[in-house]
């Protein structure tokens, strides 16, 4: 019995000394204490602000490059405005001229050709045979000249539209006089057909006439009797031929006009009229041209400022 005994007190001491140990390591634990347990642990916060850093400077960087961006912007677009506003002003006028080919009279023809027959006359327009003359009268150089002049076919049209500049809206209005009046009188020259057929005409006119005018002598003198009737019938009879010939060279002549093959005709649709504003410099334009220009900088520089901020 005694030793049934000893093995019960041992064993119930150890388990005394055990529980013991425990209960001093939990004092000695942090936030185990018997006070504390059974507690609910703190609750960890959801918002992501309570996590992230601190950024104001950042926002700070951003907003000022904005502004800088937008105020490069603008600075740009007031310096173009401003240069519309202090630049020398061109200013401009207009005519236009219907210009109608032969095939395009007869209603038909090569498109082809027709389209030829008009580049050539933009050409013909800035020529120095048009041009010339009017640089020498204004004392100009013709290169000078040609760039102050402008020529094009309206879409799908027949009308070309000539355009001059000037320092001042009545220089401008006397070039592009001057270019219209050179033009108009040389495209109404006539063509080498019907110069040729013109000349025929009138050396027939001629030989018509002074015909008629020995039939008239001959005549008298038949009735003289200083004249024989054979040589008054020999004079009929060639001024006869020369009217028949001097009608069927008009007859030609009226045939090349109808159907349009004595050249090209070309009527002024438009009289040379004063454009109202100035062709250059234009405001709108200017102040887009110095937004862009403002617009990329102010690129270059938002780019530069994100670079340092990205910067380790």
């Amino acid at each position: 019995m005694s030793d049934v005994s000893h093995v019960f007190q041992y064993g119930a001491s150890e388990s005394n000394g055990r529980s013991m140990g425990y209960e001093e390591k939990l004092q000695q634990s942090p936030g185990t204490g018997p006070e504390e347990y059974g507690a609910v642990p703190p609750q960890r916060s959801e918002s992501g602000f309570d996590t992230l850093p601190d950024d104001s400077s950042g926002g700070w960087l951003t907003t000022r490059l904005v502004i800088l961006a937008v105020t490069i912007i603008l600075l740009g677009t007031a310096a173009g405005l401003v240069g519309a506003l202090v630049l020398p002003k061109t200013y401009g006028a207009r005519a236009e001229v219907l210009y109608a080919t032969g095939q395009g009279q007869q209603g038909g023809g090569d498109p082809l050709k027709q389209d030829r027959q008009l580049s050539t006359q933009l050409v013909y327009l800035q020529s120095r045979a048009v041009l010339g003359p009017i640089a020498q009268k204004q004392g100009r150089d013709f290169k000078d000249l040609t760039k102050d002049v402008s020529v094009s076919v309206l879409d799908n049209s027949d009308v070309i539209q000539v355009e001059a500049h000037g320092g001042t809206k009545l220089a401008a209005m006397q070039t592009l006089q001057a270019i219209m009046d050179g033009y108009m009188t040389l495209i109404g020259q006539p063509t080498g057909v019907s110069r040729n057929l013109s000349t025929q005409l009138a050396d027939a006119h001629a030989n018509t006439t002074q015909l008629q005018t020995q039939v008239q002598q001959l005549t008298t003198a038949v009735v003289a009797g200083t004249a024989t009737q054979v040589a008054l019938n020999d004079a009929r009879t060639q001024l006869t031929a020369s009217q028949d010939l001097e009608k069927a060279i008009q007859g030609r002549i009226d045939q090349i006009k109808l159907t349009g093959q004595d050249g090209p005709d070309a009527q002024l649709l438009t009289p040379p009229y004063s454009m109202s504003d100035a062709v250059f410099p234009q405001p709108l334009i200017a102040a887009g041209t110095g937004a862009l220009v403002g617009l990329i900088v102010a690129g270059g520089v938002v780019a530069m400022g994100a670079r340092r901020r990205t910067r380790p």
